[in-house]
């Protein structure tokens, strides 16, 4: 008879063995503290078997590179990575016959709702922009304001669709990396 240990904190499949007679009882096994005589799931690359209770359940891991050791995936926390990501990745607007590259990371949304704030003020404000692409152009108030809805719904859009991939991670209907990308990728 086989048993399954794991790891005491991650509960992650750490190794198998034959399991010991019980000297006491024949015909019985010993099973260790950390162990279960249940076979894990079969496993692709990216996924590891954690043991929950009274059976294995398949997680997605990534491998940390500096112990080179499995660690499971939280998806709630990968799909903020991947909000974030797609949030800071810059979006774009046509204003008149001009295409505008916007740069979306966290500064570039302060200095375009800092611009907007002025443009607000100053129907006759006017700024030198420097776009995503590294040109720059000349921005009026009303280019501008068009510049910063655009940043807004951008960034809008992205948090909208974390929020729903989270509620899909906590009902179960996604658990896999792929899944949270795919999830992403449709919206």
């Amino acid at each position: 008879m086989k048993v399954y240990h794991f790891d005491i904190n991650t509960k992650l499949l750490a190794g198998v063995a034959d399991a010991h007679p019980n000297p006491m009882r024949e015909g019985e096994f010993l099973i260790p503290a950390f162990a279960t005589d249940i076979a894990p799931p079969l496993l692709a690359p990216n996924e590891a078997a954690k043991w929950e209770t009274d059976h294995w359940a398949i997680v997605p891991i990534v491998v940390d590179p500096g112990t080179g050791n499995p660690e499971p995936v939280n998806l709630t926390r990968y799909a903020a990575d991947v909000r974030w990501r797609l949030e800071t990745g810059g979006t774009g607007i046509v204003f008149g016959n001009i295409s505008i590259p916007l740069a979306t990371d966290r500064d570039s949304q302060v200095k375009a709702f800092t611009a907007r704030y002025q443009a607000d003020q100053d129907p006759q404000f006017t700024i030198n922009w420097k776009c995503a692409d590294g040109n720059w152009r000349a921005l009026n108030a009303t280019a501008i304001q068009a510049a910063s809805n655009a940043i807004l719904r951008h960034v809008r859009r992205w948090f909208e669709a974390e929020q729903v991939v989270v509620q899909k991670i906590v009902v179960g209907e996604i658990t896999t990396v792929p899944q949270v990308d795919a999830a992403f990728a449709a919206m």
